[in-house]
């Protein structure tokens, strides 16, 4: 969904993924990205960095690596980062885009709305209180590790923020996106590996099999 989002913002055509590291979470993150920007654009060009190894922290570096993407002509920033976000949450404030404009940014996990100065677009953000909630349940019915617990879109525990940045018609397609994905009606490869997101990244058409 930040993907599809993210193609029907960029003025240029070009996306940016900004990485603390090579986790599965970010790959995971980032494939889903991928995919849906390339649904709305097959062409559309994607610039992939990592500030660092485990660089969660990293405010300094995840500035620098930012400004370094938006210099390669990236629009729309997609940020995974935990700390080192706000890192680069300064870098798109303080850096223009290639053509002069605006650079989004695309945070995760969490809700920068309090801090937004009109950069961020939205977030993947994470809501574990359905999880607490099953398995508070679970517990009181003994059932409690037997099953594991999913983040994902169907029971809410992953949603794409809507920010004031986001226009009605936009916001209800990727609404119905969002639906097709749960009924199955659209399928999302999960991209767990880091040499198949980077082929993935290099490829204009759809995930490496």
């Amino acid at each position: 969904l930040a993907g599809v989002l993210a193609a029907k913002t960029t003025r240029a055509g070009i996306l940016g993924i900004v990485v603390t590291s090579e986790i599965v979470t970010w790959n995971l993150q980032a494939g889903g990205f991928v995919q849906g920007a390339r649904s709305v654009n097959p062409d559309i060009n994607i610039h992939y960095a990592v500030i660092g190894h485990m660089a969660y922290e990293d405010v300094a570096g995840a500035n620098r690596v930012t400004k370094s993407v938006i210099g390669a002509g990236a629009d729309v920033i997609y940020g995974m980062g935990n700390g080192a976000t706000f890192g680069m949450l300064q870098a798109v404030e303080t850096t223009p885009a290639i053509d002069g404009g605006k650079v989004w940014f695309i945070d995760v996990i969490g809700d920068k709305r309090g801090l937004d100065k009109g950069y961020l677009l939205s977030s993947t953000a994470w809501d574990l209180s359905p999880i607490w909630t099953a398995m508070i349940s679970d517990l009181d019915e003994g059932t409690f590790g037997t099953k594991s617990y999913d983040l994902n879109l169907g029971n809410d525990t992953i949603k794409l923020l809507r920010t004031e940045h986001i226009s009605d018609d936009v916001w209800a397609e990727i609404m119905q996106i969002r639906d097709d994905i749960v009924n199955g009606s659209i399928e999302v490869a999960q991209v767990r590996e880091i040499d198949k997101l980077k082929a993935m990244m290099s490829k204009l058409t759809g995930p490496s099999e």
